[in-house]
């Protein structure tokens, strides 16, 4: 079964050609920001980006510490509300069904962004390898969970996902299709292959600082919630189906083995 609880049909929303060029426009932007904030995100794990604290300096280790996990607590808070059906049912009376999703898709990418822009530096080492071997294998097994996040969102229709054929419909003056509920690649064997790539590529690291291991550990109790809360509300869609393949298929820690 594919979970779809974040592609929700909405009826599409038409209006004159001006207004659908509009609507286009704003998709391929909040698609643009969206994933940068990603491409942001994965480079900070990667090293690449190194915290700087922006404009911003707190002195204090528990400052710092409870300023960055604000910033977590808005991301969770951004999806706990914007995710759900009964917020998009009364969000797309104000806005056009088709900005729905590019503009969950916009609000991540600036939260996500600001957030690390401005997440506060901790220079504690937890731990550090020195086997080259090890290093190669983290840095390796981060890499692989990064391409496995992106995969999963391939095997759900990214374009769908990031809002793009959305906007594109609209654009074209098309309704949205009625999608089949199927478990396709990596659904087989994971209920929620995005989460897990995503928490491959926060933890597999050769070296662990306290401001890395902060947002791990922050993001880690975000998706832990996350699935849960997603879990209920795909039940509450899908009912029995979602329930027959949640008894085979694992969450978050796939077990080919285990699909029957």
């Amino acid at each position: 079964m594919k979970t779809t609880s974040h592609t929700a049909i909405l009826p599409t929303s038409q209006g004159s050609a001006l207004s659908r060029v509009g609507i286009l426009v704003y998709g391929v932007l909040s698609y643009g920001i969206g994933v940068a904030g990603l491409c942001f995100l994965i480079g900070t794990t990667f090293g690449i980006v190194p915290f700087t604290g922006g404009p911003v300096s707190i002195g204090s280790t528990a400052g710092a510490i409870a300023f960055n996990l604000a910033f977590i607590a808005l991301f969770g808070l951004q999806h706990a509300v914007m995710a759900r059906p009964a917020f998009k049912e009364r969000w797309t009376r104000v806005i056009p069904a088709a900005m729905e999703r590019p503009t969950f898709v916009l609000v991540t990418g600036i939260i996500v962004s600001t957030t690390l822009a401005l997440w506060q530096p901790l220079s504690t080492t937890v731990w550090s390898l020195e086997s080259t071997a090890a290093t190669v294998g983290l840095r390796g097994l981060a890499l692989f969970g990064w391409v496995y996040l992106l995969a999963a969102t391939f095997t759900i229709d990214h374009f769908e996902l990031f809002g793009l054929k959305q906007v594109w419909r609209n654009f074209r003056g098309n309704e949205p299709p009625k999608l089949p509920i199927v478990a396709r690649f990596l659904y087989r064997f994971d209920r929620h292959p995005i989460m897990t790539g995503f928490l491959i590529g926060l933890w597999a690291t050769p070296v662990m600082r306290l401001d890395h291991l902060v947002l791990s550990a922050g993001l880690t109790a975000y998706i832990i919630v996350g699935v849960i809360i997603e879990e209920r509300t795909l039940v509450a869609i899908h009912g029995d189906g979602y329930r027959e393949y949640r008894r085979k298929v694992a969450a978050l820690v796939p077990f080919p083995g285990r699909r029957k």
